[in-house]
């Protein structure tokens, strides 16, 4: 399977903002809708301070290119709440009904905990607060990246202690199914989950959703982490997820779900259908290199970049292109991901293509 969508020449479509502290180092990973003939994206900002932290700007546009920027944040951390010390990250935005619903994880510096937030007019926001307020990650066969043996993740007392809340990436699904909300979370596996209120919630169903694939080549053979909210076909729920390789490639894949039920796939790509291969994918200020969170906290991008030249020249350099949002308008579909963890960046494609490569690989 080959990468369906075409990049937008105006890539990247937004850079950090020097004039603006808070946007002046990362902007990245970003939600998106289309409401009322505009493209509203939200998107993870981190400035350069000694106090740096993730906070949630606003942008909007006509054609899905150019943008006009607001110039505070949408959405902030909350002085005095230890959940959010490091911020707010990766929104991800869902509409039902009249109400829009961002799915976002607030973050200690330590644990990711998946928050959600609800807003009539896409401009004033009122925090729910923490989605899942008894889930035990660890029970539930949690699995983390880098502890992999015999085909299992290996979990000590430190990491139960340290992750057992573990929760993030959440994708809402776009309308209510069996009179119920869905949504779709977390890596390094996937999990589902529902709710009777859109802010308390809970698992669908006591084992993830999709797991990694153990073949050495496949994409998604290291973990998988969830990507924008579903979107309805005819076909079933289109579902896209991230999958990780060994080469640390963030590529994009797809499943669907049965429309009546969620919890069965129906389908799952054998391949990419996007991934990072421009020069603004390819390297940047990525958070997972080791230690590069720790700089970025401490505010000094001159620190930032000599770590990266040394990662780089010990090989390793993850590839990412990451993608929270997908706004589906008159078929087309319209990817905002976040390019090297520094760069917001846009591609389309049609819906149509995609769905055909799944009766090519059956016929």
């Amino acid at each position: 399977m080959k990468d369906l969508f075409t990049r937008s020449k105006s890539n990247p479509i937004l850079k950090p903002n020097p004039d603006n502290g808070w946007e002046s180092l990362k902007v990245y990973n970003p939600g998106a809708i289309f409401h009322e003939g505009k493209y509203h994206l939200f998107y993870r900002a981190v400035g350069k301070s000694e106090d740096a932290h993730s906070a949630i700007g606003y942008a909007t546009s006509v054609d899905g290119e150019h943008f006009d920027r607001y110039p505070k944040p949408i959405l902030d951390r909350e002085e005095g709440n230890p959940l959010e010390l490091r911020g707010l990250e990766d929104p991800r935005i869902t509409k039902i009904g009249d109400t829009f619903y961002m799915a976002y994880a607030a973050y200690d510096g330590k644990l990711p905990r998946l928050c959600t937030a609800e807003s009539k007019d896409l401009a004033i926001w009122h925090k729910q607060g923490i989605a899942f307020k008894n889930f035990d990650f660890i029970s539930t066969d949690g699995r983390f990246w880098g502890l992999k043996g015999e085909g299992k993740f290996r979990v000590n007392a430190a990491t139960k202690k340290q992750k057992n809340n573990w929760s993030k990436s959440g994708a809402i699904f776009p309308e209510k199914i069996n009179n119920k909300y869905w949504m779709i979370f977390n890596d390094p596996t996937i999990w589902i989950a529902n709710s009777d209120d859109a802010i308390n919630w809970n698992l669908a169903v006591k084992e993830p959703l999709i797991y990694s694939r153990t073949s050495t080549d496949l994409f998604d053979n290291l973990y998988v982490e969830v990507g924008p909210p579903p979107i309805k076909t005819n076909r079933g729920w289109f579902v896209m997820y991230h999958g990780i390789n060994e080469l640390h490639q963030y590529q994009l894949g797809f499943v669907l779900l049965e429309l009546n039920n969620p919890l069965k796939v129906i389908y799952r790509s054998s391949g990419p259908i996007f991934g990072p291969r421009e020069e603004y994918e390819l390297g940047g200020m990525v958070d997972i290199v080791p230690g590069v969170m720790d700089l970025i906290w401490e505010g000094d991008e001159r620190k930032i970049k000599l770590h990266l030249k040394e990662a780089e020249a010990k090989g390793f350099m993850p590839q990412v292109a990451f993608v929270p949002a997908a706004v589906l308008v008159d078929g087309n579909l319209r990817l905002f991901y976040g390019a090297g963890d520094q760069y917001i960046c846009t591609a389309t494609a049609r819906i149509d293509d995609i769905l055909a490569t799944i009766d090519s690989v059956q016929a």
